[in-house]
C-alpha cells in the first residue's frame, strides 16, 4: 500500500523539479557570480555518496598548490540555523560543533587553515567569505542542486554501491532531480570505487545516459584508526582478526562496515542511529551497555559521528576512529591541475 503512494508523491514532485529547472535556465530565477572561482560537489541521490571527504581532498590538494580555499555548507542539523558561522579551527579550537553541523565542523578540523562557512543562504556566505578571509577559491559543499549560486567547475559525484538507485525520484527512489541533469555537471566521480565495483555504475552513465564528460574513480581507503582522545594510533592491520562493535549515525553504514571488514575486522555488533543523529546521554549509555555485553576488541565509529561523541568523557577511552582517506585516480590530477591553470587565468 505504502509504494503506490510513494510513487504517486514522486511523480507530483517531477513537474516542480522541472519548474525550477526551467526557471533557472530561463532567467526567471538569478544566479549570483561570485568574484573568484567556485568549485561544486554535490550529488543526484539523497545522502551517502562522499560529498565530505571529497571536499576535504579538494581543500588539501588546493592548499598544497598555495590556493587558498574557503569552505561553504549549508551545515545541515546544526542549531541556530538562522545564524551565519565561521570557523578557522587554528584559530578557535573550542568552538561547539553543534553549532555547525558534524561534517562542517570535521572539515574545519581537518583542514585548519582554511575558513568554513555555515549559511542556509550560500550567496550570504560567499558574500562574507571574499570580505573577511579573502580567498582564490570557494568550494561549496553539497551544492548541485543550488542553482542560485554559479559555479565554474561542477562536480557530480556518484556512490559505487548504491549508484543511482531505482532511477526514480524521492520519496519512492533516492533522486533528487532526474538522472539527466548529469549534464550540468563538468565531471562525475564514482565514489568509494574500491569497496564496490564501479563498473556497474560506470555502464549506466556510458550505456543509458549517454554521459560525454570525464569520469573518475575515486577510491576510499583507510591506514589508520585512532583514539577519540586523540591521544593513540594505531595502523589499520591491528584491527585483523579482532572482534568489533561499530557506531555509526550516517547515510550509507554499509560502506563504513565493508572497509573494515576488508581489513579484516570481525563486526559483532553494530549500533546505527539515523544521519546526523544527534547523542544525548541514553545513546552513550546503550554504547557502554553493548560494550559491556559483547566486549569487543574495539569499538569504531565514523569520523563524522566523533565530532559528537567527543564531548562524552566516558567514551574518550573505549571508542577508536576509523581515518578515511581519498585517493583519485591518476588521470583526475591532470584534469584537476588544467582546470584550476583555465580557472585562475580566467580570473586574473
Amino acid at each position: 500500500m505504502l509504494k503506490p503512494l510513494l510513487l504517486v508523491i514522486s511523480l507530483v514532485y517531477r513537474p516542480f523539479v522541472f519548474l525550477r529547472l526551467q526557471a533557472y535556465k530561463k532567467g526567471w530565477l538569478k544566479t549570483y557570480r561570485p568574484n573568484i572561482p567556485v568549485i561544486s560537489v554535490g550529488n543526484l541521490t539523497v545522502g551517502g555518496t562522499g560529498k565530505t571527504p571529497v571536499v576535504d581532498m579538494l581543500s588539501k590538494e588546493l592548499q598544497s598548490r598555495k590556493i587558498k580555499p574557503a569552505i561553504i555548507s549549508r551545515g545541515y542539523g546544526r542549531k541556530n540555523n538562522d545564524t551565519q558561522k565561521r570557523l578557522r579551527f587554528c584559530e578557535n579550537k573550542h568552538t561547539d560543533p553543534e553549532l555547525f553541523g558534524d561534517e562542517p565542523y570535521m572539515l574545519a578540523i581537518r583542514n585548519p587553515e582554511v575558513p568554513v562557512y555555515v549559511n542556509n543562504s550560500r550567496i550570504a556566505a560567499a558574500n562574507s567569505a571574499e570580505k573577511k578571509d579573502n580567498p582564490d577559491m570557494l568550494v561549496l559543499d553539497d551544492a548541485f542542486q543550488h542553482l542560485a549560486i554559479h559555479r565554474d567547475l561542477n562536480l557530480l559525484l556518484i556512490d559505487a554501491e548504491h549508484g543511482l538507485g531505482n532511477g526514480k525520484l524521492i520519496p519512492y527512489g533516492t533522486l533528487r532531480e532526474p538522472a539527466s541533469q548529469w549534464t550540468r555537471a563538468d565531471a562525475i566521480i564514482i565514489t568509494k570505487a574500491n569497496i564496490s565495483s564501479a563498473n556497474t555504475v560506470y555502464e549506466i552513465l556510458k550505456n543509458d545516459l549517454e554521459v560525454n564528460i570525464p569520469v573518475f574513480n575515486f577510491n576510499f581507503e583507510t591506514k589508520f584508526f585512532s583514539s577519540l582522545d586523540g591521544r593513540n594510533r594505531q595502523n589499520i592491520k591491528n584491527l585483523a582478526g579482532k572482534n568489533l562493535l561499530t557506531v555509526s549515525g550516517i547515510a550509507q553504514p554499509d560502506s563504513f562496515k565493508k572497509m573494515l571488514e576488508n581489513h579484516k575486522g570481525n563486526i559483532i555488533n553494530h549500533l546505527e542511529f539515523a544521519d546526523h543523529h544527534d547523542y544525548s546521554n541514553n545513546d552513550v549509555q546503550k554504547i557502554l551497555n553493548k560494550n559491556a555485553e559483547i566486549k569487543p576488541d574495539y569499538i569504531i565509529t565514523t569520523e563524522k559521528d566523533a565530532v559528537k561523541l567527543r564531548r562524552f568523557s566516558e567514551l574518550k577511552n573505549s571508542v577508536w576512529i576509523l581515518e578515511i582517506e581519498v585517493h583519485p585516480e591518476e588521470s583526475w590530477h591532470h584534469f584537476f591541475e588544467s582546470y584550476l591553470d583555465n580557472l585562475l587565468s580566467i580570473s586574473c
